[in-house]
């Protein structure tokens, strides 16, 4: 990831490492009818912009759209957190949205940054997720309620589009560690890097969520922006499934640090478990090497030298110790 060095504010520095050819298309829309690169009177507009390397041709549709450089600079930096914020005559948000690859069992995960300026709406990504595609299909198929509002509908859709699909996530997460639960509670796992990547992703999800929920209550009052007055209802349901992930990814973090602790209770019983054994075994055969010392003293008068039987005599003196041994170990309950 680069990052610019020194540069004034409003500098476009463009930190994407998926240079991927940028594709510009305009949606145009109304109750009645939707058209693509056509403009017609009184339309809804909706700009997908999908690659980001072409920076000068996003940001020319940028200015000529009257958008600030400031904002034009946040699109292109990658490592902005996640956030709505008010800007004239519209809102502008950046909303990172983690998924889980089953097919390659890989985590990604996508920047966006959507703009809502009077009747358009700009939409950035670094290639084309497939949750805009879906609320594309809603619009062109004219399913649900998105013709029926302005351009600040579709802002609030796609951003409650991307909120669940980070729930979404988290559910998948939680599932996650709910099998590793059992797996280490049962001591059917000893290597838990996987587990190690689980936590990293909790804990970048619940910094980008949190991120999203700061920087809504920094806006003095949301509901006075003429973008969001219409649509107070539905900011309050998205403010609510908010905080309520937040609230899940706390249990996650705080269960995934029990799986830690469960984990080293493991390897602590598995090593005192190895120990008890040893030390058992050491206990066993210290009047054993006591014996042997004794009878290895090569004294001239030793009555069992002269015994034919003296080995076996040895050998069984040796076995009724041990027997002796283990049943004041069971009798202690140290066994």
């Amino acid at each position: 990831m680069n990052f610019k060095k020194a540069l004034p504010p409003g500098t476009i520095f463009n930190t994407s490492e998926k240079k991927i050819e940028t594709e510009i298309r305009k949606i145009y829309y109304d109750e009645s009818r939707i058209t693509e690169n056509e403009p017609f009177e009184n339309a809804q507009v909706w700009i997908r912009v999908n690659g980001l390397s072409d920076s000068e041709r996003i940001a020319q549709e940028l200015t000529s759209a009257n958008i600030d450089f400031l904002i034009i600079e946040d699109i292109f930096n990658l490592m902005q957190r996640s956030k709505i914020e008010e800007i004239e005559n519209g809102l502008f948000a950046i909303i990172k949205v983690s998924a889980l690859d089953v097919k390659d069992n890989d985590y990604k995960h996508e920047y966006l940054s959507i703009i809502l300026k009077d009747n358009m709406v700009f939409t950035f990504n670094e290639y084309p997720p497939g949750i805009l595609n879906i609320i594309e299909e809603r619009l062109t198929s004219n399913l649900g309620k998105i013709r029926n509002h302005k351009a600040n509908f579709l802002f609030y859709t796609i951003i409650d589009s991307l909120v669940d699909a980070n729930t979404m996530f988290e559910h998948e997460i939680t599932d996650i560690l709910l099998s590793w639960e059992e797996k280490i509670l049962y001591g059917k796992i000893k290597n838990i890097d996987e587990l190690h990547q689980i936590r990293k992703e909790i804990l970048l999800l619940k910094t980008n969520i949190f991120s999203l929920v700061d920087s809504l209550d920094f806006i003095e009052d949301i509901y006075k922006n003429p973008q969001v007055s219409n649509l107070k209802k539905y900011y309050q349901d998205l403010i609510d499934h908010l905080y309520r992930l937040n609230d899940r990814l706390n249990l996650d973090w705080e269960n995934i640090k029990n799986l830690y602790d469960m984990h080293m209770n493991n390897i602590s019983e598995r090593t005192n478990s190895i120990m008890k054994i040893l030390t058992i075994f050491s206990a066993v055969f210290i009047p054993m090497t006591f014996l042997a010392g004794v009878f290895g003293m090569n004294f001239v008068y030793m009555e069992i030298f002269n015994n034919p039987n003296g080995t076996w005599i040895f050998i069984g003196l040796c076995f009724i110790i041990f027997l002796l041994m283990m049943g004041f170990f069971k009798y202690k309950k140290w066994l």
